[in-house]
């Protein structure tokens, strides 16, 4: 596996800093700060600021510059209809039980988010897990996506709750699919991975499903 481009890796320094809030909604993204902050010229800056458009993290408005892109309510429910959509034609893609390495990175992911003790580890456990899943289907465009998705859903998972608020949890939901998988039953791990994504648009009143997801 290649090493990241130093754009890459501002990119995602970057990206994780939109994703828990650091950097706001709205908020201007300066160039020359960030060249200053990395020791950098300005041109891997650019190339990661592109990159955060593409996903949508950032937007880019001619005489305005940069900024972090909005949160919008709408987002959350096509966030979530889109990775259900995705995420479960991964799985349905499959033909018989993974294989040991794929599910021991599932567990991995699993185990890490069980064990978080703050909100930011389970949240990186959390798009982990979903990613991993995803990589089952052997689509990279589709796992490109996926994570994208849940890089956005992240972003909501913060604006709802802060770091200091969050308490420690087992999620049972991500610990059934894994068994149903496990068992290579396609469409029962396909029936609880779609209904738990979908947890929160089916109950509204929980706005985004902080414990599911």
């Amino acid at each position: 596996m290649r090493e990241p481009t130093l754009a890459e890796r501002i990119a995602e320094t970057l990206a994780q800093r939109i994703i828990v809030g650091q950097l706001q909604p709205g908020e201007r993204l300066r160039q020359e700060v960030f060249a200053y902050e990395f020791s950098t010229s300005h041109v891997p800056i650019r190339e990661a600021f592109l990159r955060l458009e593409i996903r949508k993290l950032v937007v880019s408005e001619p005489r305005r510059g940069v900024r972090v892109a909005p949160l919008e309510d709408q987002d959350a429910r096509e966030i979530m209809k889109m990775r259900a959509a995705l995420e479960v034609m991964a799985i349905r893609g499959l033909t018989g039980k993974p294989g040991p390495r794929q599910l021991a990175k599932i567990n991995e992911a699993l185990v890490a988010g069980d064990n978080a003790d703050d909100l930011v580890a389970w949240e990186a456990a959390n798009r982990a897990f979903h990613t991993s899943l995803a990589e089952l289907s052997r689509m990279p465009r589709l796992v490109a996506t996926v994570a994208d998705l849940n890089v956005a859903f992240s972003r909501q998972v913060f604006s709802q709750q802060k770091n200091d608020q969050w308490k420690p949890r087992s999620n049972h939901d991500h610990r059934r699919i894994y068994e149903a998988l496990c068992a290579a039953d396609v469409e029962t791990t396909a029936y609880l991975l779609e209904n738990h994504i979908l947890a929160g648009e089916r109950y509204p009143e929980r706005r985004i499903p902080l414990v599911k997801g």
